[in-house]
């Protein structure tokens, strides 16, 4: 592309398109294809002032992941790995974009209740995120001083007349 068919401020630099505002001390490479609406949606929020938004490398997603490649997941039995599998499913489906970080004890307590109904699998639910959250610890995607929000959550009793002998 020539210099006159590209907009105010985008320059042709070594077979790359970059985005410069001296004033601003803005410089950032165009991976965009010039002319396309990635391309104009991208310099319109440069001319704006708001920088692309960073991707988010700190969410439960990725925390599954490390946990899976862990040494404390490859040593558990099996059946152990095979319930774990099944529960942290769950917890991805409902929060995988979600910052470990931000989540706190009240956050997990309405998953608790939100599976009353089944009072063992929303237990199972808890000790999970205990784990997991201990794994988050360890990675540092949150400190420790923070805690762990998954412990001290009171579990449900199994409702019964008790044992008779």
């Amino acid at each position: 592309m020539t210099r006159k068919s590209l907009p105010k401020y985008v320059y042709n630099d070594r077979g790359y398109l970059r985005f410069i505002r001296r004033s601003r001390g803005i410089s950032v490479m165009l991976h965009e294809e010039a002319g396309t609406p990635e391309f104009w949606d991208h310099y319109n929020r440069l001319l704006k002032g708001k920088p692309a938004p960073a991707p988010v490398k700190r969410n439960f997603g990725a925390l599954i992941l490390s946990y899976y490649e862990s040494d404390a997941y490859k040593k558990l039995k099996p059946r152990t790995r095979s319930d774990y599998r099944r529960y942290i499913s769950h917890i991805r489906e409902i929060w995988a974009e979600k910052d470990p970080a931000r989540i706190e004890t009240h956050h997990i307590y309405e998953l608790h209740r939100a599976n009353a109904d089944h009072w063992r699998q929303a237990n199972y639910l808890v000790l999970v995120m205990v784990v997991l959250m201990n794994h988050a610890r360890l990675i540092g995607f949150i400190k420790k001083e923070h805690g762990n929000p998954a412990k001290g959550i009171p579990l449900f009793k199994q409702q019964s007349d008790g044992w008779e002998p």
